[in-house]
């Protein structure tokens, strides 16, 4: 454990009404609310499944499998556990010093803590955030990986970038410590140390767990794709029960679910639901027993680098942008494919003869309407709220 300079700003959640202030809208606390919104794929089972349940023996199998259900190689999972290994022994109450921190506990700025051993204000508090807006403790080991994930594939995509590129435990324990840890620790010793126990680890899990295993199919990838738009349904297990705010990406996480298909097919980065309701949810995005507010597309559009502006509900002026390649997020209240509820689309695509394509997150009724061909005066009559029609474009 020693005192580093760890980087970093965070992240959290968005998505299923809309609205610029809050509103009354009914909760989404039971099974009615999926009726009633056509919505078939939600499994109550994976309501407690945040981003996996972790599953393994210890500590160092559970980090080693939630990573490695992320989509990171055993390789690149055993270099971040070195390093985790050297920091806290595994040991997510762990205080710099050797002290072990109570559930209740505060990090202090300039203090280690955590398996990480999270050092300064600038990342604690949002480590602190997370755990109140998914009701974890600060020592829950998951709320500490699913926050080290946020890092690196939200706030910092290029460490994670880094981190995939090596292919030796060696050298993913010395790209994680140089991007993510920051410790004082020469190169040399980091990979005498780091390294060295990222080889052992290795070592001794490599004919037990292997790379692309997931215990609850986290693996990041669309639901399907359509044209080749990937179309992210909200109620895929994957990210079904993971938190945005209070509540779920399942039930409120239209919103978020809508910017990961713009952000992905804008940028050529896979961004999932996950990363835009982990982003959205701790800037501002979403709203208590409501879902997102209208300013989701700006949150979560400019911080992948996209243009967004607010635009009318003017047929010609969207059939414009959608042709020279940008893309409309949109909310309505009304039939399908909007919701009694509220519920976030994007308008993807204009055919040949001025009817739109959309992309839907509302389960596979939403992947059905991802099909379509829609009359834009159906949707604009139907439900749309002509006030919330947002222009993406790179």
């Amino acid at each position: 454990m020693i005192n580093k300079h760890l980087k970093i700003r965070a992240l959290l959640l968005s998505g299923l009404v809309i609205i610029s202030t809050p509103i009354s809208v009914m909760a989404y606390d039971n099974n009615p609310f999926y009726n009633s919104n056509d919505i078939l794929f939600y499994n109550s089972s994976d309501a407690n499944c945040i981003n996996g349940p972790l599953v393994g023996n210890d500590n160092l199998e559970k980090i080693l499998r939630y990573y490695i259900g992320k989509g990171l190689t055993l390789q690149q999972s055993a270099g971040i556990a070195g390093n985790y290994q050297q920091e806290s022994s595994f040991d997510p109450k762990m205080i710099q010093g050797g002290t072990i921190a109570s559930d209740t506990y505060s990090p202090v700025d300039g203090v280690g803590f955590g398996i990480a051993q999270w050092t300064f204000t600038s990342r604690q508090s949002v480590l602190v955030n997370l755990a109140k807006s998914s009701n974890r403790k600060i020592t829950d080991l998951s709320l500490q990986l699913d926050f080290s994930w946020q890092e690196l594939s939200v706030d910092h995509p290029n460490w994670l970038s880094d981190l995939q590129k090596t292919t030796t435990p060696e050298s993913a324990a010395y790209i994680f410590h140089k991007d993510f840890e920051g410790s004082a620790d020469s190169e040399a010793t980091v990979r005498a140390v780091r390294g060295g126990n990222a080889i052992t680890i290795y070592n001794n899990y490599k004919n037990n767990i292997s790379s692309g295993t997931s215990s609850c199919a986290s693996n990041g990838q669309p639901s399907t794709y359509i044209n080749g738009f990937a179309i992210y349904n909200q109620n895929d297990p994957q990210w079904s029960g993971t938190a945005y705010g209070t509540s779920t990406i399942g039930r409120s996480g239209c919103g978020p679910s809508a910017m990961a298909m713009i952000v992905t097919a804008l940028t050529g980065v896979k961004v999932t639901p996950v990363d835009t309701a982990t982003y959205g949810a701790a800037n501002g995005s979403y709203v208590e027993g409501s879902g997102s507010s209208n300013t989701i597309a700006t949150i979560i559009g400019t911080h992948w680098g996209l243009t967004v502006k607010k635009i009318g509900a003017d047929t010609a002026n969207i059939n414009t942008i959608l042709r020279s390649g940008g893309l409309i997020i949109t909310s309505g209240v009304g039939s399908a494919p909007f919701t009694s509820s509220g519920h976030f689309i994007v308008i993807r695509a204009v055919t040949a003869t001025d009817k739109w394509m959309i992309g839907d997150s509302n389960s596979n009724k939403g992947i059905e309407n991802s099909k379509k061909e829609w009359n834009p005066a159906d949707l604009i009559t139907n439900g749309m709220n002509t006030d919330n029609v947002w222009a993406v474009t790179k």
